[in-house]
């Protein structure tokens, strides 16, 4: 069957939706969270995240590993991944993670979960097994009303929460320090789509976490 203009058309829509996706799950995101790698000669050393993607990482330590070498990162709660070290400076190194599909998706479901837990100020549930989603959240409506809800799930650029409220469709709402709407209502709460940082707020975020991270690595 020869392919019509429709066809080819859904196609390229669905092969640039593909493209736009990966490389939403592949920004990399400010997030300051302390760790240890082994470098290639078996030296545990003590590092801090600066920003990080499921494809990599740029890292602050005290001493760099050299360029084009093997490590083993270890950070709470993204779990222990393997990369190749790219570029070295003074007291930082960028690394690209090694590791299958499945392994990258897992790790851009924990990074997306740290990165929205301290913005969106959720209060992780420790009764639950332990995997991105599963948390609570405050919700505040333009008009004052405060929602608890349950974190469904969560992205860079939304979530979904589960809740006996039903507020409207674009109806403002502050979960933490993050704003956005009401996007949909769906069958056991709601989804906000988040109004995504300016470049300025992404800068001083990165920024912020330099003094800290210094702290933990001298």
């Amino acid at each position: 069957m020869e392919d019509t203009p429709g066809r080819l058309d859904r196609r390229k829509i669905k092969i640039a939706a593909r493209g736009a996706q990966e490389r939403r799950r592949h920004r990399r995101v400010p997030l300051a969270m302390p760790g240890r790698f082994l470098d290639c000669d078996h030296q545990e050393h003590r590092c801090r995240l600066i920003d990080v993607s499921p494809g990599g990482a740029k890292i602050l330590v005290k001493h760099p590993p050299r360029e084009d070498t093997r490590i083993v990162l270890m950070i709470e709660g993204l779990g222990r991944i393997e990369g190749d070290v790219l570029r070295v400076g003074a007291n930082w190194f960028t690394t690209r993670f090694q590791g299958g599909t499945m392994k990258r998706d897992r790790l851009a479901d924990a990074i997306t979960w740290r990165f929205n837990m301290d913005r969106m100020g959720l209060e992780e549930d420790r009764a639950a097994p332990r995997r991105p989603g599963k948390g609570r959240a405050l919700i505040k409506l333009r008009d004052g009303v405060v929602i608890h809800a349950d974190v469904i799930d969560v992205s860079i650029s939304g979530a979904a929460f589960a809740c006996l409220e039903r507020p409207r469709v674009g109806e403002a709402v502050t979960v933490g320090e993050m704003t956005g709407s009401v996007a949909r209502i769906i069958d056991n709460g709601f989804a906000v789509t988040f109004v995504p940082p300016t470049a300025d707020e992404e800068t001083a975020a990165k920024q912020a976490t330099m003094p800290a991270a210094r702290l933990a690595t001298g």
